[in-house]
């Protein structure tokens, strides 16, 4: 029985097709990752009030509405490629490949749906086309109160600590030596730029973003070629 589900598992088992579309899905993610970033990063920084941050969104929507499409799919393509990193290191190390994948399927869930982008996106829609100074001081509190219910550490927490795991069961595999000791740093980095003074589009996003598409492209490749 432990050689028949040894088997299942490996790498050009029944499994290969998980292989290779959880390693064609980070690939993908890595790549598009980059541009969703990029798609905001380009931008003006904002105003510093609520309501000039609805205007802003107003008239740049085109950017924040392809940057909230990508980041949703690269988001769920994230969560396909978690469960093949689980399929691949859990014969180096179960515990830290079970522990990684699962914090990486929580972290890329809770960040799909507690994002604001499609809330803020209505309510600087609606900002932009009244004139009335009442109406548009309601939805500027409302723009408000949904920045404030966001934590972005949450999120960021669960992906960084999931993929400092799935880095420590990739020291046991057969992994390239790169890859987990990068990871490590993906993991942390992760971790850091959702400490509020760091949040938001930042230098150290710009790093993340670098070195996050790297691993993700890095580790996907490794994933569908073991198919």
């Amino acid at each position: 029985m432990e050689q028949t589900q040894e088997s299942l598992w490996s790498p050009g088992g029944p499994l290969k097709n998980l292989y290779r579309i959880a390693g064609a899905s980070l690939m993908v993610a890595g790549v598009l990752y980059v541009w969703a970033f990029m798609a905001e990063f380009v931008l003006p920084p904002p105003g510093l009030t609520t309501g000039s941050l609805l205007q802003y969104i107003a008239e740049y929507r085109p950017f924040f509405v392809v940057s909230y499409a990508l980041f949703t799919i690269a988001n769920s393509l994230s969560v396909v490629g978690a469960l093949g990193i689980y399929v691949l290191t859990r014969a180096a190390e179960k515990s830290f490949a079970v522990l990684g994948a699962g914090l990486l399927v929580v972290g890329f869930t809770v960040t799909l749906v507690s994002s604001t982008a499609p809330a803020l996106l209505t309510l600087s829609a609606a900002f932009s086309a009244s004139t009335d100074p009442v109406s548009q001081q309601a939805l500027a509190i409302a723009a408000e109160a949904v920045v404030a219910g966001n934590n972005a550490l949450v999120g960021s927490s669960f992906i960084g600590m999931g993929v400092i795991f799935v880095s420590l069961a990739m020291t046991r595999g057969a992994f390239e030596k790169w890859l987990p000791y990068l990871g490590f740093f993906v993991g942390a980095l992760n971790i850091v730029r959702g400490i509020p003074p760091l949040a938001g589009y930042t230098l150290v996003t710009a790093l993340f973003v670098a070195v996050s598409a790297i691993w993700m492209f890095g580790v996907g490749r490794k994933v569908y070629r073991s198919a």
